[in-house]
């Protein structure tokens, strides 16, 4: 099943990798980090290519909610408390000059990015916000409380950055990857020393950069037995009104709004992958409240987030 960006774009297509390479920099993984680092070193003068084993944007940033911001949930409160203030306000930095490196790269490429607010707000806790706002004022930044949003049930407050943005990534990337030295269908099976190997040939490299959504390589770390997949669902729907910004609970198994087009896009029902979701609404959000508008939902999707 595709997702919305999939359906609205036509994805370019890259060969198969046919016999041994050399380069100095091996970017394994094709969705949004590994496309931006190639970018990057490319822009920077540095050899490098690139390997996906299906197509490139066909995993998580494939079904994506497609927000550009640097408010992730209420964690600058979480950061200061367990970092202090000069970690804080190094990652607000970091994050904002990320964000103007996206509007400048998103002024060049047709991919339907806009300037809209974002909201993270709390259904039962007036606290959580309220002591988020806090935060950001130790640290350097004034955002804006809300009380009042246009959401189909009552919430206790949330904290809004003004000008954050939203995009369609697929638009965004296909148009970055086009000049890129990008190999599909190319599965790296195992990496020996400097060399990954592939079904079409070895890759010796001087530096290998793994930009999958799960590190592949269990020789370090034992990541596989410390990571687990987690799967959340949005639903287009068509008919529905615009909430004129974006949003997110910040319970983790809250829900997630933006508008797309003539969309909506409603997200949630996050749960680890092989569990069962928790039985009724969390986060407080009364049953009931949420009630698809007159039309059809459109493509209602898997992600992994």
């Amino acid at each position: 099943m595709e997702s919305i960006w999939q359906n609205s774009t036509k994805a370019p297509s890259f060969p198969k990798l046919q016999g041994n390479a050399k380069t100095d920099v091996l970017i394994i993984g094709g969705g949004i980090v590994g496309i931006l680092t190639a970018y990057f070193l490319k822009q920077s003068g540095v050899d490098c290519m690139l390997v996906e084993k299906r197509r490139i944007c066909s995993g998580t940033t494939g079904y994506t909610t497609a927000k550009i911001t640097f408010q992730h949930g209420l964690n600058y409160q979480k950061l200061l408390k367990s970092e202090g203030l000069e970690t804080a306000q190094k990652f607000l930095h970091a994050n904002r000059l990320a964000f103007a490196k996206y509007a400048e790269l998103c002024r060049e490429i047709h991919c339907d990015y806009q300037r809209k607010p974002n909201y993270v707000y709390s259904v039962q806790d007036r606290n959580a916000p309220e002591q988020e706002l806090s935060a950001l004022a130790r640290i350097g930044y004034e955002p804006v409380f809300c009380e009042h949003l246009p959401l189909p049930f009552p919430t206790a407050g949330a904290v809004m950055f003004p000008d954050q943005a939203q995009f369609h990534p697929l638009k965004f990337l296909y148009a970055i990857a086009t000049h890129l030295p990008i190999y599909e269908n190319t599965f790296v099976r195992e990496m020996r020393e400097n060399q990954a190997i592939t079904d079409g040939g070895n890759i010796t490299a001087k530096a290998v950069i793994v930009a999958t959504h799960f590190p592949f390589l269990n020789k370090h770390g034992s990541y596989f037995l410390k990571l687990y997949q987690h799967r959340s669902y949005v639903l287009a729907l068509d008919h529905a009104q615009n909430v004129q910004g974006m949003y997110v609970d910040a319970c983790k198994t809250g829900l997630s709004f933006r508008n797309y087009g003539e969309y909506l896009l409603l997200g949630g029902g996050g749960h680890r992958t092989g569990k069962r979701a928790a039985a009724g609404r969390s986060c407080g959000v009364p049953h009931g409240s949420i009630i698809p508008p007159p039309g059809n939902g459109v493509i209602g999707q898997p992600r992994t987030a």
